[in-house]
């Protein structure tokens, strides 16, 4: 009896042992999803008709709000504020209201509720505030912003600061501010409006490591920064609308430049900025930065939208992967697109740089020791630059393609105005005969100095020749039925087409003068030695890149 007793208790113990475990098991499951990345952006839709719109004419003395409804405010306040602490939701309509303080807010709400803002009129808010309410319009909670009217805001410190979602769905919103224009602590969403900043820190910025996120479905946004003009600690997401950012002192300064970043500050002064990935499916954006214009420590995807750079630094820079199927100008640039890895799709692309226009895995050579310099990647990976599809051209006193590790070329058209220096080429790939430069579609010409040229490797399976010429030419190239107008000196020419074939003889016209007739006696076809040796494969150690102003001869950077 007793032995039963006892089997019965052990029995008990083992369920009651077995039952707090998997209750932990849960728990600390529940604590780790917790910690899960939200992305999500917007807030509540609340449905505000059924309530009585209650008037407060403002007659000098602060206004406080400490129950949920509906309030239309009109007149003016000095050294008054608005102060929302409810039980519940609140909509505000502001119409035609005027109102400055000193030491607190404009509009102070601190309740955790969500609070609509409409905007009816023309509406001015003055704010000199202190740095623990640091927004004209300061926000414990969810914060929308809606209307047809304008909104003026002037502040010492923020424009507008949310500690939680900040959404805005319509109206005119201006902020001069001498710190960030709008923060939201968890998400910013913008789906239409006119808005203007005018900051001296960010433009606009998240702040929460766990969600931190930006949605722009629509709008006319037009940002001028010190420093960053987006920046976000989490995704950024670009659907739609019209973004313009200037930042710092825009691409005049340099960042081979004493003068960039003023030489002594190492502030962040980006167009567009993330901590995580960026992906930009539409809209059209205008940047002009003194730091680099689209900035991702993750991954950047781009498609279907239309985009315009002007960088001090580089146009377009990932420490992860660059995807790109989309219009795009990099009119100014050092680096124009830098990725671990870089794959094109489609649309129109042009890009101009002072060092490569195309690189796989930078931060090397001549960008080491460079004031901002990207480091964000590994040794002893591979990558990769591939296009696909698409029309590129790009103008680069560095290389024109480069990838430290292979590059594929499997379509579209593409175009290359490389250096006159020879310390650089049209292409360069990784260094020794373990890595690649395939073709097999579209359509390549490329031009440079023949110093550092280099032809694809064995296993292209398109046509293509590499002439290195004895003369320096600036005329028209024709071969075949290729033709090409390079914008640049060049005594190196890299062509490949599904028009060329094998065992065929082409003349080379340049300037509608007959240089030379070859025969294409392979897949891969080189007439003519480069000035240092005729390489075929990556030309030289990376590190031994020369400065884009460096004439052949002078000694390159280690």
């Amino acid at each position: 009896m007793k032995k039963k007793i006892y089997i019965v208790i052990i029995i008990i113990l083992l369920l009651i042992i077995t039952s707090f475990t998997i209750y932990n098991i849960n728990i600390g499951k529940s604590k780790k999803e917790s910690k899960a990345k939200d992305n999500s952006t917007g807030v509540k839709n609340i449905d505000f008709s059924s309530y009585e719109v209650k008037n407060i004419k403002l007659d000098g003395n602060d206004i406080s709000i400490k129950s949920k409804g509906v309030y239309k405010l009109t007149g003016s306040l000095e050294n008054k504020n608005i102060n929302i602490d409810s039980n519940g939701e609140v909509k505000l309509i502001i119409d035609n209201v005027d109102i400055s303080t000193k030491g607190e807010p404009c509009i102070n709400i601190t309740s955790s509720d969500l609070v609509y803002i409409q905007v009816v009129g023309d509406n001015k808010l003055i704010c000199d505030t202190t740095t623990d309410l640091n927004g004209a319009i300061n926000s414990k909670g969810d914060l929308l912003l809606s209307g047809d009217g304008t909104l003026n805001i002037e502040s010492n410190i923020d424009g507008i600061v949310t500690k939680d979602d900040l959404q805005i769905d319509s109206g005119t919103i201006v902020i001069n501010s001498e710190d960030d224009g709008l923060v939201g602590r968890d998400s910013i969403e913008i789906n239409n409006g006119e808005i203007t900043i005018n900051s001296s820190g960010d433009g606009l910025k998240t702040t929460n490591q766990e969600k931190g996120s930006l949605k722009i479905s629509g709008g006319n946004i037009d940002i001028t920064s010190k420093l960053d003009g987006i920046q976000v600690i989490n995704s950024i997401n670009i659907e739609d609308g019209n973004i313009k950012i200037t930042t710092g002192n825009g691409s005049s300064v340099k960042s081979t430049s004493e003068k960039w970043m003023n030489n002594e500050t190492t502030d962040s002064i980006k167009g567009i900025k993330s901590d995580t990935d960026i992906n930009i499916s539409g809209g059209t954006i205008n940047i002009n930065s003194e730091d680099d214009s689209i900035h991702s420590n993750g991954n950047i995807t781009i498609n279907g939208s239309n985009i315009t750079i002007f960088s001090g630094d580089d146009g377009i820079h990932a420490d992860g992967n660059v995807n790109i199927s989309s219009d795009m100008k990099i009119n100014e640039s050092y680096e124009g697109i830098e990725g671990a890895n870089i794959t094109i799709n489609g649309g129109d692309i042009s890009v101009k740089s002072t060092d490569d226009g195309f690189n796989a895995a930078g931060g090397d050579g001549s960008s080491q020791g460079r004031r901002g310099a990207n480091k964000g990647y590994s040794d002893g990976k591979t990558y990769v630059l591939t296009i696909n599809d698409g029309k590129v051209y790009v103008n680069a006193q560095g290389d024109g393609l480069d990838s430290n590790g292979n590059i594929y070329i499997k379509g579209g058209e593409i175009y290359v105005d490389g250096p006159t220096n020879s310390g650089n080429g049209a292409i360069d790939f990784g260094d020794g005969g373990n890595y690649e430069f395939e073709i097999s579609g579209g359509t390549l010409v490329a031009v440079g100095s023949s110093g550092m040229a280099v032809s694809p490797t064995s296993g292209t399976k398109q046509t293509s020749v590499l002439i290195n010429l004895e003369d320096t030419y600036e005329d028209s190239i024709e071969f075949s039925d290729i033709k090409y107008e390079p914008n640049k000196s060049y005594n190196s020419i890299l062509i490949s087409s599904a028009k060329l074939s094998k065992d065929k003889e082409y003349t080379l016209k340049i300037g509608n003068k007959e240089i030379q007739t070859l025969k294409l006696t392979d897949t891969v076809t080189t007439s003519g030695n480069s000035s240092r040796g005729g390489f075929t494969g990556g030309g030289r150690m990376k590190g031994d890149r020369m400065k884009p102003d460096m004439e052949p001869g002078m000694e390159p950077i280690n």
